[in-house]
């Protein structure tokens, strides 16, 4: 069983009867980096061992990514704060820490357990969801700042990307909206090609917070060139509620109120799961419609949609067509009564996508073949009966 699997069994465990008990998120992973990484964790153990485990209901947690989460039962704040200061001294010495994916200045965060422990939950189901790519090792800290100088002094433009998603008609399809990403990949080439700068989830989310400010400054200044009648970006539930965003969307030109989307993926829609209202408001307050992105057909069974967004991306799959049908048929049904929600099947890379798509009713969809199809002028439905 994986770390991450465990703490969330034994946080559940905390919930049950949470009084006197705080958790504790300690960023080791930024410092995997260091070749003494493996020695200084197993120190790190022994402190926590020797400082926490003296009661029931404890426990310490290595993560996939590398970081550290431990529960403690009925110690004093104080007596913590002191342990995470000896952590950051065997860690990092005088390094400073970053923001971490909390928003705070800090090598830790300490979750009184007692309270909310939803964005703990979050973080944790998120690696959990995240696909685990071992061929290269993840980022440390000193890769973290090559990608971080790369994104802020180099031109990106080369890795942004863009794709329509299009509405599929047995007339004519057309394009519905254009979605602006960057390639995660190409980015790892410009800057750290031997490490994946994806397999550290800690680092990854600072990054992709810097990336997201550099994409909207760039978008910012191009999108007037563009004639299509809607646009996505696809960004963390934390920069659509930072004031960077705000700025973005009073950039733009007028002719395009109601037509910026924000896409955010369902792993981290789910790590901002106690921000959902705040989500909601912003969403209205700026007239900016949310996607729900990277959700699998399996997850439709029990992803339930707090409030209506624009789209939801469900991912195509040739294993979709191995499911049994009622599951579908229960997939399907728990989106439409969503209300305003509308369905995207992506990754349409297979004439078997669209046949899925067509005998389900869906009608947007995006891909590498209808990309193909759309370029050569030849309707989905033709290609579905060639």
């Amino acid at each position: 069983m994986s770390g991450e699997r465990e703490l969330l069994m034994a946080i559940a465990e905390v919930r049950k009867s949470p009084f006197g008990k705080r958790v504790v998120h300690f960023f080791a992973s930024w410092a995997k980096g260091d070749p003494q990484y493996n020695v200084k964790l197993e120190k790190a153990r022994e402190y926590i061992t020797r400082s926490v485990f003296i009661g029931r209901d404890t426990g310490c947690f290595v993560l996939s990514s590398g970081d550290i989460v431990f529960v403690c039962a009925q110690i004093s704040s104080g007596l913590i704060t002191t342990l995470c200061s000896r952590l950051e001294a065997v860690f990092f010495g005088r390094e400073e820490p970053k923001s971490n994916m909390y928003g705070e200045v800090k090598f830790y965060k300490i979750f009184d357990a007692g309270r909310d422990l939803s964005s703990l939950i979050g973080t944790i189901k998120k690696m959990v969801a995240a696909p685990k790519i071992p061929d290269r090792p993840p980022i440390g800290f000193k890769e973290y700042d090559d990608v971080i100088k790369v994104i802020r002094n180099s031109d990106i433009r080369t890795v942004v990307f863009n794709q329509p998603i299009y509405m599929s008609s047995d007339v004519k399809p057309c394009i519905e909206y254009l979605e602006f990403y960057v390639s995660i990949n190409q980015l790892s080439q410009m800057a750290c090609p031997e490490y994946n700068i994806a397999g550290n989830n800690s680092l990854f989310s600072m990054i992709k917070a810097d990336l997201d400010l550099r994409l909207m400054r760039i978008i910012s200044r191009e999108i007037g060139e563009y004639r299509h009648k809607a646009f996505a970006i696809n960004l963390l539930g934390s920069t659509f509620l930072s004031k960077e965003f705000e700025a973005f969307i009073s950039s733009v030109p007028a002719r395009l109120s109601g037509k910026i989307y924000v896409e955010i993926d369902r792993a981290d829609f789910l790590q901002h799961s106690g921000d959902l209202e705040q989500l909601q408001q912003r969403s209205e307050k700026l007239n900016v419609p949310i996607c729900i992105d990277g959700v699998s057909l399996s997850d439709l069974r029990v992803f339930r949609l707090p409030f209506s967004s624009e789209f939801v991306k469900v991912k195509w799959s040739e294993q979709i067509t191995g499911m049994p049908l009622p599951d579908l048929e229960v997939a399907i049904r728990s989106l439409r009564e969503c209300g305003t929600t509308k369905i995207v099947l992506s990754r349409c890379d297979s004439e078997r996508s669209l046949e899925f798509a067509k005998a389900l009713g869906i009608h947007f969809v995006q891909g590498r073949l209808v990309d193909q199809l759309f370029r050569a002028g030849v309707g989905f439905t033709e290609a579905r009966a060639g």
